[in-house]
């Protein structure tokens, strides 16, 4: 029998996914979270919301090394060297998604015929040459629309997206700049955690924008307008 593996991200398509193919009575042998240690603690209340309904228990894996151990490494060769990474540089995958999600995600996966990924309907320019790669939204033609709203019929949405449209680390640095202006507002214990390491960064946070920025405008008020828009 084939070892169907799940990967599970906690955002609205993995989940649909997990939750459509345990209600079709798809088999499936192992279904895998990768915790960054840096997800909304929102993100954690959905899993532990979510974990019943599946037919085992999730495997949560964890970096070898956490963010700071990372953000304060320092580069080992090349003009850089001696000097901490601080934020990763804006490529995808960051050095960061690499070691918290890509690898552990790997090594769970070694044992799998096949992966499934929560790519939607539309997303097929994101598919992955790997063979063992399946993804049954795109066979069963579900769009990111129609995964809202099978999870919405089941009571089972997960609440961060009242606030975001894309779900991830809470510090990445690839998020758009408005997601911070809701940041500011829901918790200001992570803005001003991610602020202290901007200051700390040799390249800052985001050559687009800076957290200390955004902070002023809204302090003195000058995109209020947008702020409350966009919270």
């Amino acid at each position: 029998m084939e070892k169907i593996h799940v990967n599970w991200s906690g955002g609205k398509d993995s989940t649909a996914m997990l939750l459509r193919m345990i209600e079709i009575g798809e088999p499936i042998h192992k279904i895998t979270f990768a915790d960054t240690l840096l997800e909304f603690q929102e993100m954690y209340d959905y899993i532990d919301l979510i974990s019943p309904h599946l037919p085992i228990k999730p495997t949560i894996t964890t970096p070898d090394n956490n963010f700071l151990e990372w953000f304060f490494g320092l580069f080992t060769r090349g003009q850089k060297k001696g000097e901490i990474r601080g934020f990763p540089f804006v490529v995808s995958p960051c050095w960061y998604q690499r070691e918290a999600k890509v690898k552990p995600m790997e090594r769970e996966n070694k044992e799998a015929d096949v992966i499934c990924i929560g790519y939607a309907k539309g997303e097929e320019k994101r598919n992955m040459k790997d063979v063992r790669f399946r993804y049954p939204l795109q066979e069963w033609g579900w769009t990111e629309k129609d995964c809202i709203k099978y999870l919405k019929n089941k009571g089972l949405e997960n609440p961060l997206y009242k606030y975001f449209d894309r779900l991830g680390c809470f510090l990445c640095h690839k998020q758009p700049k408005k997601n911070w202006y809701t940041i500011y507002k829901l918790n200001r214990t992570l803005f001003n955690f991610a602020l202290m390491l901007e200051s700390i960064s040799p390249h800052g946070f985001n050559p687009n924008y800076s957290l200390k920025n955004i902070k002023n405008e809204i302090q003195t008020q000058k995109t209020v307008g947008n702020f409350t828009q966009n919270s």
